[in-house]
């Protein structure tokens, strides 16, 4: 694969992941939406479950783009010879 192919295949994968990532933040404000409602309905029980899952989703999913974020540098510093301004700079960080 060419230089220019490398980094399109790498900024597409990239761009992928942000418009995931803002689906999944709507997600989650939607559940933080539910949850103040339900407090304010005074469905305590309900709220507590409701956080909880916020709670989980949030946490899984930012383990889940630490593992995706590693996976682009690791893919962009095996190409870190080819691309002048990155050795530069010291490399993907």
């Amino acid at each position: 694969m060419n230089k220019p192919s490398i980094i399109c295949a790498i900024a597409v994968e990239a761009i992928s992941e942000l418009e995931i990532a803002i689906d999944y933040m709507d997600w989650i404000d939607s559940l933080n939406w539910a949850i103040k409602r339900t407090i304010a309905d005074g469905n305590n029980h309900h709220a507590e479950r409701l956080a909880t899952v916020a709670q989980y989703l949030a946490g899984d999913y930012c383990e889940t783009l630490s593992s995706r974020a590693k996976r682009l540098n690791e893919r962009l510093d095996a190409h870190q010879d080819s691309f002048p301004t990155l050795k530069a700079q010291g490399g993907a960080q």
